[in-house]
């Protein structure tokens, strides 16, 4: 998403570390500018929408007696407002510029993205490439919406025709459909891309941030779990505090227990839970003489938090998520997110692949494309061995004692002689029990000397790599492989990748499962 507005002596530095944030496929940087929210938004439109007519009101609200909620229809209906009643919060959503708020940002191919008569993007935003967000452009242009509903006295539905963040004035080739709805300490969102892109190009799987989220300043302290022991009510970490020096640029981490939190200087505040997201995007901008002050939403000072799943986002995908919001003290967001996980979240996972991906993605190939029906279709790379890589996610090698995957190897010649699925899994390394900067630029609160150091004191372990031999005879079958028997298989693990055989040919991958025997 946009991040604060920086002075124009760094924007050519920053602009350079901008190819290296997109490449990890994260965009952290933002420079728009301040006074866009006390401007009337600007618009564009496409022949035949109806646009939703908010009159003199663009501000709606649904509230309980815990919570209120409000979206702006000028801009996308992003969320603007949230209030905790209870503990007399005020409005803790920033709203410096339209890359603020709580909304929905989506990051595709190719980069640059030109319009279709030729719109060139703003050059210091040319590297993100495919970029629709909910609020609104880099120069102002708010998204369009389409529809908007209060379904009951706690349910809001609202559709937005998104613009595209870099392109200025572009409206976004898809549509976003947000439901809200109230909790007895908060709201949960069910967030939806349609996508209707004319390029039909299968662009390689990228972080989306599911969703944004920016809070004002009182809310600065950044917390979350980081360890091997998730869901034991173990310590949790403080990743930004006062007086330390961090917040920006913005850390990347893993978080096992899938909720981080902003917090004011007595730990209230507000937590997100998002059950498909152990990486996380967070932080704090405008500085330690900021944090915990009591600024404003148009301030430039923001906390951070963007849980990230990697998506393929194919020109026709349909694709939702939910993700909760809890306000309330540490411990309230911290017991709430433990009740949800009980409900969403498994000891060992488990992929079927009948409806879509489940977030897996490739390095080196493609698959069919959407919709997806039965199984993934995956290419094979003559030249270069294909990998499908699971989402990032945590599981004790005690509970996942057997791999199974469920699959038909398919070859495109004559050769139906047994091959080998190479198999690799990433434990839990000491790395993981700290924070990392997402990108690091020389100078710049000595980014580069604190990744450095921390890479020698918590160093990443190696993948444990093992093989299956498989067969190519068109044929469906579970290939299994007991995971106890290879070293170094103990403790905690996060992903695995399964590389495919270097030859002509596809897989259908129909299940991926881990099993306790």
């Amino acid at each position: 998403m946009r991040k604060p507005f920086l002075s124009a002596n760094l924007v050519s530095v920053f602009a350079t570390a901008l190819v290296l944030v997109v490449s990890s496929g994260i965009c952290s940087l933002a420079f728009a500018q301040q006074e866009l929210m006390s401007s009337t938004p600007k618009y564009t439109s496409l022949p035949g929408e109806e646009y939703f007519d908010f009159g003199n009101e663009p501000i709606r609200y649904i509230e309980n007696d815990r919570v209120k909620l409000g979206f702006n229809l000028a801009i996308g209906g992003a969320v603007v407002y949230l209030e905790d009643k209870l503990n007399n919060s005020g409005n803790m959503i920033n709203s410096c510029d339209w890359g603020r708020q709580i909304q929905l940002s989506y990051y595709s191919g190719p980069a640059p993205f030109i319009g279709p008569n030729g719109e060139e993007p703003a050059k210091q935003w040319a590297g993100l490439g495919w970029n629709p967000i909910q609020a609104g452009d880099c120069d102002g242009y708010g998204s369009r919406v389409l529809q908007f509903e209060i379904r009951d006295d706690s349910t809001v539905f609202i559709k937005t025709r998104p613009m595209l963040w870099p392109n200025r004035g572009l409206l976004a080739e898809c549509l976003f459909e947000c439901l809200y709805k109230l909790t007895d300490n908060g709201f949960e969102l069910t967030a939806t891309i349609i996508n209707n892109r004319s390029d039909k190009t299968q662009y390689g799987g990228r972080n989306q941030e599911t969703p944004a989220v920016y809070t004002n300043a009182p809310w600065y302290k950044l917390v979350t779990y980081l360890g091997d022991r998730p869901f034991e009510n173990q310590p949790v970490t403080v990743i930004v505090d006062k007086n330390d020096g961090k917040g920006w640029p913005w850390l990347n981490y893993y978080s096992p227990e899938r909720w981080n939190a902003l917090l004011n200087e007595d730990n209230y505040g507000l937590g997100v839970y998002q059950p498909n997201s152990t990486g996380i995007s967070g932080g704090y901008h405008g500085g330690d003489p900021t944090k915990g002050q009591p600024l404003g939403s148009t301030h430039t000072a923001t906390g951070y938090i963007a849980p990230r799943e990697v998506t393929i986002l194919d020109w026709n995908l349909t694709r939702s998520y939910k993700t909760t919001f809890i306000v309330g003290s540490l411990e309230e967001i911290r017991s709430t997110v433990y009740r949800l996980a009980k409900r969403d979240l498994s000891a060992t996972p488990s992929w079927r692949f009948d409806v879509d991906r489940q977030n897996w993605y490739y390095r080196d190939t493609t698959d069919e494309g959407a919709p997806i029906q039965d199984s993934l279709k995956i290419y094979l790379n003559e030249t270069t061995p294909a990998r499908a890589v699971s989402p990032e996610t945590f599981w004790k090698a005690d509970d996942a004692k057997v791999l199974e995957i469920d699959a038909e190897c398919l070859p495109l010649d004559d050769n139906n002689d047994v091959a080998q699925f190479g198999i690799l899994i990433t434990p839990y390394s000491p790395a993981d029990d700290v924070d990392y900067f997402s990108w690091s630029i020389e100078g710049v609160v000595n980014a580069t000397a604190d990744r450095d150091a921390k890479r020698k004191t918590h160093p990443v372990l190696p993948q444990i790599s093992a093989s299956i031999p498989v067969k190519f005879d068109s044929q469906r079958h579970v290939y299994r492989l007991k995971l106890d028997e290879l070293e170094n298989y103990k403790g905690g693990m996060k992903q695995l990748e399964i590389v495919l055989p270097q030859r002509a040919g596809k897989i259908r991958l129909y299940q991926v499962r881990f099993t306790k025997d």
